[in-house]
């Protein structure tokens, strides 16, 4: 947003005119922020980490979600409570870093960071508390853009400080992506895809082939104890592509190369020397 878009959407703000999606009055000052195209929302950006959540979308109250309904004060507390620096006067300190997946050993990372391309325009990763791991991804690697998302702000929060300076941190939806289609050459997430139902699952893994590359490449964890629902996904867009491959050679197009890595969740379990698995995806699953 320009200084000029900033100095409107702050004066409406102060006339309380302005909420979030959820329907709660906005009540700080935007510094920095991102428009859409119709200049319909607004999504601030917060300490240098963009908020692209949809419930951090900034409109006027009949664009909220139940803009004829009462907001709940629980509802309220309960919106404060994920996003601490959109509350006025707020002066939270970050706390611990969530776990959201148990760290790699510096072999299985190498092992995995071997899969990736090492160039390109744009790397992306995703959810994790472990900043080692990724300053490891990124070493001797040269993209024109690193990026890496979570869906937790409080993470986010509590890694920035030891995050890469030219690393862009957002926060979005793992349903919604908020990257064009064909955008990423590498993709490392951290986060265990099978810890969410089946439908879930089913637009992560959506999401994950929309945004990468045709010949993009990513690893994906998931919970070696837990049902993958990925594979049925798999298999059909597997045999779409063989079938487009013999009556219509010439629309063939490119599927980006996706590797499943099952890990070891539980505490008795020692993962330190063990890597399951590098094959691709459609070696996984034959």
């Amino acid at each position: 947003m320009s200084p000029e878009e900033l100095s409107i959407v702050n004066q409406k703000i102060a006339n309380g005119e302005l909420y979030f999606h959820p329907g709660i009055q906005v009540e700080i000052s935007l510094e920095q922020g991102l428009i859409t195209e119709n200049q319909t929302y607004f999504y601030p950006i917060v300490d240098d980490i963009v908020l692209l959540r949809k419930d951090t979308a900034v409109t006027a109250k009949n664009r909220t979600k139940n803009p004829l309904l009462r907001v709940t004060q629980q509802t309220v507390e309960a919106f404060y409570t994920e996003f601490k620096p959109l509350k006025k006067g707020d002066n939270s300190h970050v706390g611990l870093k969530q776990m959201r997946s148990k760290p790699l050993s510096n072999e299985q990372l190498s092992e995995l960071k071997g899969l990736l391309p090492r160039s390109g325009d744009c790397f992306l990763s995703a959810v994790t508390h472990d900043v080692d791991a990724l300053h490891n991804l990124v070493f001797n690697t040269h993209f024109n853009q690193y990026l890496h998302i979570d869906f937790s702000l409080d993470r986010l929060r509590a890694i920035k400080a030891e995050m890469k300076d030219n690393t862009l941190l957002i926060l979005c939806d793992n349903a919604n992506l908020p990257f064009a289609e064909e955008s990423i050459d590498a993709l490392f997430s951290f986060d265990y895809i099978n810890e969410y139902d089946k439908a879930d699952q089913t637009q992560a893994y959506q999401e994950l082939k929309r945004v990468l590359k045709g010949n993009g490449h990513s690893v994906v964890l998931y919970d070696k104890d837990k049902p993958l629902h990925a594979q049925a996904q798999f298999k059909s867009d597997q045999l779409s592509k063989k079938a487009l491959g013999i009556v219509a050679p010439w629309k063939k197009k490119k599927v980006p190369s996706i590797y499943f890595h099952p890990v070891k969740t539980h505490s008795n379990d020692d993962t330190s020397g063990d890597l399951y698995t590098k094959t691709s995806l459609g070696r996984q699953f034959s």
